[in-house]
């Protein structure tokens, strides 16, 4: 029983250490807002983990406007195309797929962030929140 215990606490800590929470750059671009955008145009397009056979505009990811460029994704067939990440930021939070290359952290639509800043994405520019990698269901992947 007590060896029982202790694989439980053991295994428990690891899946929170696997969900922890990394403070990240998120800035907006309004390319992601264009809900006509061809994927045809992003990093994640085609390829092994391409994403537009599936959705070939912006408008057509479940989750629109919640997409953008995470810095997870090196380049062209990246395998953390399509992963899904969930950003707080003062009390608030979003679910965001992953589609495109950034060079630090999330550049995401500007109503995604507007949804994150409760409207003030122009005002700030860029913020500084948490992110953390949840399970594709949660951007209805």
């Amino acid at each position: 029983m007590k060896f029982i215990l202790s694989s439980v606490v053991v295994l428990s800590a690891l899946f929170a250490q696997s969900q922890a929470q990394t403070p990240v750059s998120v800035s907006f671009d309004r390319t992601y807002d264009n809900r006509a955008g061809s994927t045809l145009t992003i990093a994640c397009s085609n390829g092994p983990h391409g994403l537009a056979p599936r959705f070939p505009t912006f408008g057509s990811f479940p989750n629109f406007p919640n997409i953008g460029g995470a810095s997870v994704i090196s380049g062209f067939g990246s395998a953390n195309c399509g992963t899904c990440w969930k950003l707080e930021f003062q009390g608030n939070s979003i679910n965001v797929v992953a589609i495109d290359v950034a060079l630090n952290g999330f550049n995401i639509a500007e109503a995604a962030l507007n949804k994150l800043t409760n409207g003030q994405a122009e005002s700030l520019g860029r913020i500084t929140a948490t992110a953390t990698q949840v399970a594709a269901s949660n951007c209805g992947l």
